[in-house]
C-alpha cells in the first residue's frame, strides 16, 4: 500500500521551486483579458500567409492597417504568435494514484476543437471522417492541446482538452463518438432523396394529374423545409453551447468542423432568413469575443460528378434537371462554408480527399497568427454591426480574421451569469477544460479506508446522493511557489486558498462537488518544509459507483492565480488499507 510517508517523498521530487514560465504566461493572458473588457478594445487574431499559403512570420505593427465602418483605427496592441516547437518535460515516475498539473509544455496560443458533425453529414461520409481523423491524430505529435466533439441531437464531448494524442484515438473509439440514429431523421439521405424523385417520376409516366403531382411536391418540400429549419436550430444551439464552453480559455480557439453541409451563416450579407435573426445575432455575440475561428472542411472529400444518379433519370430533361439541382446544393454549400470561415478569421478547406491533411493544414495556421486590439473611435454601443478590414499594403498578403462584431454593452458577456455570486474558480472547474496551472500542485487520490457507515453523513454538496457510493481522500501538495503569501514582523506568512472538486461522469453530468476555503499560517520552519514537499491540503467527496472524472482545483486569494487537474477514475479499484 502507498504510505503518507511515500507521497510526501514523492512530492518533493516535483520540482516546486521552478517558478514555471508556463504560469507566467497564464497570468499574462488572464491580465489582457480583463483590460480588454474594462477599455472596450477589439481584439482581432490575424492568419496572414504567403503566396504558397504558408505562414508569414516576422510582421510589424506599422505593417498593417485597421478600419472599421472605413474608419482607420489606431492599433493599440500587437503581438506576434509563432506556435514554436514543443518541448515535452520530463517527470520522475509517480505511483498510480498521484497526479499533477505540472505544464509538459507551454501553454499554446491557441487550443483545437475537432467538432464532427454528423447530424449535417451523409452517413457513408461519417465514416470517412471518422477514419481520416484517426490517421491524423496517429501521426501527430504530442504537444499539441486538442478536443474532440460530436453534433448530433445535441452537443457532446467525446473527450476534452489533451496534448496525448493516444487519448484521443481511445476515445474516437469509444461508442460515445459514434454516430446515433436520431440525427439520420433530420438529414435525408442521398436513397431517400433517389426515392423522392421515383416518385414523382413513376406519377409523371402513369399521367397523374398535374395537381396531385403538385401536392405530392409541394408535401415533400415542406416535410424538407421543416427538416432543414430544425437542423440548423440544433446547429446554431451547438455552436452556442460550444462559444460559452470556449469563452474561459485565453487565446485563440480553432474550430475545425468536419460537415457534410453548413446550413448558415452566422453573419449579415448572406441572405439571412429572418426566423433565424435572433439566434444568429445570439451565436455572433458569443463566437466573436471568445475568438473562436471556424475552419469549415467538406466531409465529402472530392466533390464528384452526379452522372451516375442522373442516368437513373427516365428522360434527358430530367437527367438535366437533377445535375442542375445538385451542383446549385453545392455550390451553396461551398458559399456557406466560404462565408462561415471568413465570417470568423478561419479558413474553408474543401474538394480534398485528404482530410488529415486539410486538419494538420487548419491547426497549423491557425497556431500561427498576429494579435491586434484597438479601441474604436466610435465608442457609441449601440447594438449595431461593424465591419472590419484589415490591409498590409506592401507585399501580396493573404489576411484571415473575423469581419466584425455587434457594438453591444458588456454586460452580455458570455458565460457569465450575473444573478448568483461569481466564485473565480467555478469556471475553470467545468468538465473537460484545459488544465490551468498558474498554481502547481500534485495530488493524490484514493478510496478512504474506513469507508463510512450507512448513516454517515455526506461528503460533497449533493445530499440527495444515493447508495452505493465510494469516499474518496483527496490529498494536496501545492507549490508554495505559486501562492501570494503575507508575511509579518513575526516571520508567519499568512494567506488564503480555495479547494474545490467536482465529480462528472463521463458525459459531463456533474455528480458531486466539495468546495473550501482553507486559512493559511505557516511559521519559518514550516514554510521551508512546505517549500520542499508542498503545502498540504486535504478533502473527502462522495461519488456513485462506476466510472466518473474528478476535477480538481486550487485557487489563491492573494493572486488571484488558479491551478485545476481532471483525473479520469473508476470506482472499481479495490480498497486499501492505509496501515499497511
Amino acid at each position: 500500500m502507498y504510505r503518507r510517508t511515500d507521497f510526501l517523498m514523492c512530492c518533493a521530487l516535483l520540482p516546486f521551486c521552478a517558478a514555471s514560465l508556463f504560469s507566467q504566461t497564464a497570468a499574462s493572458d488572464s491580465r489582457v483579458a480583463t483590460f480588454r473588457a474594462e477599455t472596450r478594445l477589439v481584439v482581432l487574431d490575424v492568419v496572414v500567409t504567403n503566396g504558397k499559403g504558408e505562414p508569414a512570420p516576422g510582421l510589424h505593427r506599422e505593417d498593417f492597417q485597421v478600419t472599421e465602418d472605413g474608419k482607420p483605427q489606431n492599433i493599440s496592441v500587437f503581438e506576434e504568435h509563432t506556435g514554436g516547437a514543443v518541448t515535452l518535460a520530463k517527470l520522475p515516475p509517480m505511483p498510480a494514484d498521484v497526479f499533477t498539473n505540472y505544464p509538459l509544455a507551454k501553454i499554446p496560443d491557441s487550443v483545437n476543437v475537432l467538432l464532427l458533425d454528423w447530424l449535417n453529414t451523409q452517413p457513408q461520409d461519417q465514416a470517412y471522417v471518422r477514419a481520416q481523423t484517426i490517421k491524423y491524430l496517429k501521426r501527430i505529435t504530442p504537444g499539441a492541446s486538442l478536443a474532440v466533439f460530436t453534433l448530433g441531437a445535441q452537443l457532446h464531448m467525446v473527450e476534452g482538452f489533451t496534448t496525448d494524442p493516444a487519448v484521443l484515438l481511445a476515445a474516437l473509439d469509444s461508442k460515445k463518438a459514434k454516430p446515433g440514429s436520431e440525427p439520420r431523421r433530420l438529414l435525408p439521405t442521398t436513397v431517400q432523396a433517389a426515392s423522392e424523385r421515383d416518385v414523382i417520376n413513376l406519377m409523371r409516366m402513369n399521367m397523374a394529374a398535374p395537381a396531385a403531382i403538385e401536392a405530392v411536391t409541394q408535401e415533400m418540400a415542406g416535410t424538407g423545409a421543416f427538416h432543414t429549419d430544425e437542423r440548423v436550430k440544433v446547429t446554431l444551439r451547438a455552436l452556442q453551447q460550444l462559444a460559452r464552453f470556449l469563452s474561459g480559455i485565453p487565446g485563440r480557439k480553432n474550430v475545425i468542423w468536419f460537415s457534410g453541409s453548413f446550413p448558415i451563416s452566422i453573419f449579415p450579407g448572406a441572405g439571412v432568413p429572418r426566423q433565424y435573426a435572433g439566434d444568429l445575432r445570439q451565436t455572433a455575440d458569443l463566437l466573436t469575443p471568445s475568438r473562436v475561428a471556424i475552419y469549415p472542411i467538406s466531409a465529402e472529400g472530392l466533390t464528384g460528378n452526379f452522372t451516375y444518379e442522373a442516368e437513373n433519370s427516365p428522360t434527358p430533361q430530367e437527367r438535366v434537371e437533377n445535375l442542375r439541382e445538385e451542383s446549385v446544393k453545392h455550390a451553396e454549400a461551398q458559399l456557406a462554408m466560404e462565408e462561415l470561415a471568413k465570417d470568423t478569421g478561419g479558413q474553408t478547406l474543401y474538394n480534398t480527399n485528404g482530410l488529415s491533411d486539410a486538419m494538420a493544414h487548419a491547426i497549423n495556421s491557425g497556431s500561427h497568427y498576429y494579435g491586434l486590439a484597438y479601441s474604436p473611435t466610435n465608442q457609441k454601443m449601440d447594438g449595431k454591426y461593424r465591419a472590419i478590414q484589415v490591409k498590409i499594403p506592401r507585399g501580396e498578403y493573404k489576411l484571415a480574421y473575423r469581419r466584425g462584431y455587434y457594438a453591444d454593452e458588456s454586460k452580455a458577456q458570455p458565460g457569465v451569469d450575473r444573478s448568483t455570486p461569481s466564485d473565480p474558480l467555478i469556471r475553470l472547474m467545468e468538465f473537460g477544460l484545459p488544465d490551468s496551472t498558474q498554481i502547481v500542485y500534485k495530488v493524490r487520490v484514493q478510496p478512504s479506508n474506513p469507508q463510512p457507515t450507512a448513516d454517515a453523513p455526506h461528503a460533497g454538496g449533493n445530499t440527495e446522493l444515493k447508495s452505493p457510493f465510494t469516499r474518496y481522500f483527496v490529498e494536496y501538495a501545492i507549490s508554495v511557489n505559486d501562492l501570494a503569501l503575507r508575511l509579518t514582523s513575526d516571520g508567519v506568512r499568512h494567506g488564503n486558498v480555495e479547494a474545490m472538486l467536482t465529480a462528472y461522469d463521463f458525459d459531463g453530468k456533474p455528480l458531486n462537488f466539495v468546495v473550501r476555503t482553507f486559512g493559511i499560517e505557516l511559521e519559518p520552519n514550516g514554510y521551508a518544509e512546505a517549500k520542499t514537499i508542498g503545502l498540504q491540503l486535504h478533502q473527502e467527496i462522495d461519488v456513485p459507483k462506476g466510472d466518473f472524472y474528478l476535477r480538481t482545483g486550487i485557487y489563491d486569494h492573494g493572486s488571484a492565480r488558479a491551478g485545476t487537474l481532471g483525473i479520469p477514475l473508476a470506482t472499481s479499484t479495490p480498497t486499501h488499507d492505509p496501515a499497511k
